[in-house]
Formats: C-alpha cells, structure tokens, sequence
C-alpha cells in the first residue's frame, strides 16, 4: 500500500515542531494537495490546529495505548486517498516512556510505519554543533531514515549556511528548510500546553500566517520527495465491531471541554453510538433524549465561572446522574462533578455536586502514562480487565471521603487517591485518567450496552 508519508520530530521538546508540522501541513493543503494530519502521543491539542489547516480530522497514534496492529490499521485508513500524511512527533525523536527511547517515542512510530523523518533543528546560539546533534541522531538508531533537516530560529543568512554547511558535509543529510527567527508566529500557551482553537477561532489567521511563513523558507516539493521515498506498507484491514445497539450518547463539547481522541467517538459510533454534542457552558439543561454521557477533559478551571453561573444545567446533569444515567467523565469532566473548583488564583466556584469533594489548582504537574487493573466492576469493564491510558493534569482532590468506591488499582500511574481511580457514584464513571476507546473496542461495546439498558428502563 503505497502512503507518501512523513515524520516531524524535533530533538526536543520546544523546538519548534508543532509550529512547524502544523505550518508545512497548511502550506502543502494551500497548494492543493489532499493532506492527513496525525500527532504521535497523547496531545488532544495539537492535532485540533492540524485539523483546522487541513479541513480533515488529526489523529493520534500513541504506542503505550493502541496496539501496532491498530496503529497500522488507524493510519492506513484514514492516509488512504491523500496525497501526503504529516505526522508531528512527540517531544525529542527518541524521548518515550519512562526516558526509553523505545515505546512511545516518535521514532518508534517512524520504524513501525517506515517514515522517513525530517528533524526539527533549533539552532539559536549554535551553528557547528548542528551537525553533532543529527549526527548523534542518526548514530543513535541507524533503523531509522533520517531524510532531512529543518532549521528553526535562524538569525540570518550566514548563520543558516554555517549551520547548513556544517549538517550536510558531516552528516549528508540535506537541509530542506530554514526558518528566520520570528516572534509573532509562534502559537498561545498556557498551563498544559497550547490554547484550543475551540476557544480562538481567530486563530485561523494565525495559522494562515504560519502557513505562509513555512511555504515561503522550507522547500515543499524536498518534503514531497521525501514523503514519496516511503515504502509500501503491507494492508492491514481492522475488525469492524457487529453493531447490535442504537443509543444516543451526549458528549461534552464547548470552551471547556473539548479533549477527545477522533477515534475513540469513532469507536463510540462504530459500536452503535449516536454522537450528540451538547454544551455544560450555553446549554440549559441535559437533554432527555440522551441516553449517556460522555464529558471529557479540558479547562473547566478557566471557564469555571461561566460553568457556575448555568445553574440550571448543574441541576439538571445532578438530577440525571441520580436518576441513573451512565456518566463517563475523564479530568476535566472529573473535576465539574466534584463540588467546586478553586483556580490558581484562590477564587472557587461551584460545580454539579455529584463527587462530595472539592478540586484544588496546583502548581505541580502530574504527567503520565497509566496501566490499571479493573476492580469493580463499572460501565466499561468488569473485574481483571486492564486499562491503559494517561494522566495530565494541575489539580487534585481534595476530601475525598473515606468510603469513596474506586473502579481502578493503578498499577503505573497516580489517579485520584491513594493510586485508586474511576470514582463510583450512581452510574457515573470518574477518572483523572484519559483512555481511547479506539484501542479498547470491547470498552465502548461495553458502554453502549450500559446505554441501552438505561434506555430501556
């Protein structure tokens, strides 16, 4: 199966590689091209902002979570028809779990699809030593095809030749880009990472900016060839789960919660979910013709006084939590259950009630992949089943009672308390951690039979 494909990875993290990945996806779709966006790891961000240069859902493709055959499967069907897939690495090329430069990190992705690399070179105070650096690269794991160079912050012409000069006479790899350094292109941040475009439309100028700055100092039709000198991939057809149910599931969708993986509501819709988007922002109440709810993560500290202010919609979501209604809620949807949030600042305001506790802002970050075992049993699973998935957050718990019930013993992880996550309450769901259902398809059957048995009460 013939996929003009190729990876972005930077050699750390801050290089440069989103706005890069982001900008050459923009700069190639400008020219007419049909071009597939992916982000390798757990980012629900990034791949939004592929997703609005391109005009075509990003996906994730994360070793720890999906199995290889899935991740074959996933880009295979979703790079079928296009004339280049972009995939934008995670952190620096070799960084994976647990400092490993084997699963989870971007090259391992690069080996298992057979994508050449273009490497994403910051080269702000150096210019010789940019050449050690692809070197080292290249020594590292001589698996991987290594087919070219972008250097990111350059302060001029004769840097960007001592730089170029340097890489190509040591390493032989050709430098395909060079990007001025420039600091009215760069993207909005803040405490995890990028702002979501669902907050900023107006980032579509930005973007378009981005688009043009990369079009106009990396050579595309380098890139192309480059993505061209991929190998065939041998087809790999995924199992398509018998759908049996009709349920109508509400997912959380809006300023503050918007952090969801295509192809987990995919999953969710392959298995006989109606996805419906509703907003716990603008919305009144929780509609009646849903029959689940899905709320996933996001910022509902910063939008925590607007989710305070739709009294009528914390009623109802509480009134329909325990009426029974299946719940499914990850982070951010953990923390709108809880009583109240309390911000950075020190402000709290109130959330549903659900969870009898409060969430606190912290400075500290938890990041990390997760491995549970499965306990109780729950919406998704039974006892002895194991779930992977991750943890990013700057909150915590705090007065969980005593005689709280958990779904989840993490084997590899934090969760919510004592290394037990998946709060229990009525039929609702609570974890910090995030999971994909597209890895798990047993998961969401699981959850859609929990719907229809809601359904049919």
């Amino acid at each position: 199966m013939d996929l003009p494909r190729v990876v972005i990875a930077g050699v750390s993290s801050g290089c440069g590689k989103t706005t890069v990945a982001t900008g050459l996806m923009g700069a190639l779709s400008s020219t007419g091209l049909k071009v597939q966006g992916f982000k390798i790891g757990p980012d629900f961000i990034d791949p939004t902002y592929h997703t609005m240069v391109t005009n075509r859902k990003s996906r994730n493709l994360d070793a720890w979570m999906l199995p290889e055959k899935t991740i074959l499967g996933l880009f295979q069907q979703n790079a079928s028809g296009c004339d280049i897939a972009v995939i934008e690495g995670v952190m620096g090329l070799f960084d994976g779990i647990e400092g490993k430069r084997g699963n989870g990190s971007t090259a391992s992705i690069a080996r298992l699809l057979g994508s050449p690399v273009i490497l994403v070179v910051d080269v702000w105070g150096m210019a010789g030593t940019a050449a050690a650096i692809v070197e080292g690269c290249k020594a590292l794991d001589k698996r991987l095809n290594i087919a070219g160079v972008i250097l990111n912050r350059v302060s001029g012409e004769k840097h960007a030749r001592m730089c170029g000069n340097a890489i190509e006479s040591t390493t032989g790899v050709p430098v395909i880009g060079e990007l001025p350094r420039d600091t009215g292109i760069g993207l909005p941040e803040r405490h995890l990472g990028l702002v979501p475009t669902t907050e900023k439309p107006e980032l579509r100028e930005r973007l378009d900016k981005i688009s043009e700055f990369v079009k106009s100092n990396v050579d595309l039709s380098e890139v192309l060839e480059v993505a061209k000198s991929a190998p065939s991939l041998e087809k790999v057809q995924l199992k398509k789960p018998t759908r049996t149910r009709h349920v109508r599931i509400g997912v959380a969708y809006d300023e503050a919660f918007n952090f969801y993986y295509q192809d987990a509501l995919d999953a969710l819709s392959a298995a006989g979910a109606e996805i419906c988007f509703f907003s716990p922002i603008h919305d009144r109440v929780v509609s009646d013709e849903f029959d689940a709810l899905y709320i996933g993560g996001g910022f509902p500290e910063i939008f925590a006084e607007q989710l305070e202010s739709n009294q009528s919609f914390r009623s109802s979501i509480k009134k329909k939590v325990e009426d029974g209604l299946p719940v499914f809620a990850e982070c951010g949807g953990l923390m709108y259950l809880t009583r109240s949030i309390t911000g950075f600042e020190g402000a709290s305001h109130s959330m549903v009630g659900v969870l009898d506790c409060q969430t606190r802002m912290v400075t500290k970050l938890t990041l990390s992949y997760t491995y549970a075992s499965v306990i109780k049993e729950n919406i998704l699973a039974k006892p002895g089943a194991t779930i992977k998935g991750h943890e990013f957050h700057h909150s915590k718990l705090e007065g969980v009672p005593a005689d709280a019930s958990f779904a989840y013993v993490m084997k590899h992880g934090s969760g919510i308390n004592a290394e037990k996550d998946g709060w229990l309450e009525h039929n609702t769901l609570a974890q910090y951690m995030h999971i994909n259902f597209g890895a798990s398809p047993k998961f969401a059957s699981n959850f859609i039979e929990t719907c229809f048995k809601y359904k049919r009460r």
